[in-house]
């Protein structure tokens, strides 16, 4: 009887600049390297049935990645996806799961949001900060707000606004306490057509801010008034970095 698990991963560090086609390789290597009873499909060329519900652009980093894996046979789940977890390379962390129901809805339904956050080096950190928070509250108030993206095929006009649900900016310090640092979290809907970070950055930037040092997808889930519910345990995320997260 086969059974099917979703979990949410990590993309840190070297990781994130691995690409959509090698991802996959690097799971089927660490499920058999995990020695778990993961179930193929069918055909000349049979791949393991995990499934990835969206690309990340290279060289984004992400706490907010997500799978769903089919196994062959059941599993004892704390001990098979935390030797998963192990097999797979450093930066590729499992951080939850929860098994799928029958009658489940797809996943791809249940992410309907994105939590992001954008990073900037410690210079001018109050100043940028101020700044931003200002054109936030622009973006906020406006009913739309278009963006030119610039494209290979041609430049293709967006409306960013739609697809914001909440922005909050904050000065905090830096990971090793040596100075304080400008970071953007927003949360945006996934609904078509995707509004990406760099849209976000054409809006509030307005060209003279320079981009952020890292681009950070946090988690995806149903958005709510001020940030998101996670999809696999329900945890509800704020967009506001300073205020501790509650289950649902």
């Amino acid at each position: 009887m086969s059974v099917r698990y979703r979990v949410r991963w990590t993309k840190e560090g070297r990781t994130r600049f691995v690409s959509a086609r090698d991802q996959s390789s690097i799971w089927e290597r660490a499920l058999r390297r995990a020695d778990l009873p993961i179930a193929y499909s069918e055909g000349f060329t049979p791949h393991a049935r995990v499934s990835f519900p969206d690309a990340l652009p290279v060289g984004v980093a992400s706490t907010g990645e997500y799978a769903e894996l089919t196994f062959a046979a059941p599993i004892r789940a704390d001990d098979a996806l935390a030797r998963l977890s192990t097999a797979l390379p450093e930066g590729m962390d499992i951080l939850t799961y929860a098994e799928v129901p029958a009658g489940a809805p797809k996943l791809a339904s249940l992410l309907r949001a994105t939590l992001w956050e954008l990073v900037w080096p410690p210079v001018d950190a109050t100043a940028l900060t101020t700044l931003l928070e200002q054109r936030c509250d622009t973006l906020l108030a406006a009913t739309s707000h278009e963006v030119v993206r610039h494209r290979p095929d041609g430049d293709r006009t967006l409306d960013v606004r739609p697809a914001v649900v909440s922005l909050a900016v904050a000065t905090g310090p830096t990971p090793d306490g040596s100075g304080a640092r400008t970071t953007l979290r927003a949360v945006l809907r996934n609904d078509a057509p995707t509004i990406r970070p760099s849209d976000l950055l054409a809006a509030v930037g307005d060209g003279d801010v320079a981009p952020p040092a890292l681009v950070r997808r946090v988690a995806q889930g149903v958005p709510s008034d001020d940030g998101l519910t996670e999809a696999i345990d329900g945890t509800v995320m704020t967009v506001r970095s300073d205020v501790v997260a509650e289950a649902a």
